[in-house]
């Protein structure tokens, strides 16, 4: 729960520092930090749930291999908020045109 919380701080002032809004790049820092987690999770435990099935494995594996893939799932966590604070690290490109240029005017003799 801490890291989830300092991943989000964290966000919210790199993205302020850059220009960005700050609250929507917490929000979407705290997103990736759960959604890695989450995704790491579901497709090892469906990679041993079909070990399991398929090649008769002992349903013990999931309580053997519990803290291994929980720290997987954090690993990936960090490699994921890695990559959106290195996207926040970019200053954003400012536009060269603010506004068209006037239309032309045509004489009517």
């Amino acid at each position: 729960m801490i890291l989830f919380i300092l991943a989000a701080y964290l966000a919210y002032k790199k993205a302020k520092s850059t220009g960005r809004n700050g609250f929507l790049w917490a929000f979407i820092t705290a997103g990736v930090f759960i959604a890695a987690q989450l995704f790491v999770a579901f497709a090892i435990g469906l990679f041993l749930a079909v070990g399991v099935e398929i090649f008769g494995w002992s349903e013990a594996v999931y309580d053997d291999f519990n803290f291994l893939i929980t720290a997987v799932s954090i690993v990936a966590s960090f490699g994921s908020i890695w990559l959106v604070f290195r996207y926040l690290d970019k200053i954003p490109e400012e536009e060269i045109f603010t506004s068209p240029p006037p239309p032309p005017t045509f004489d009517g003799k």
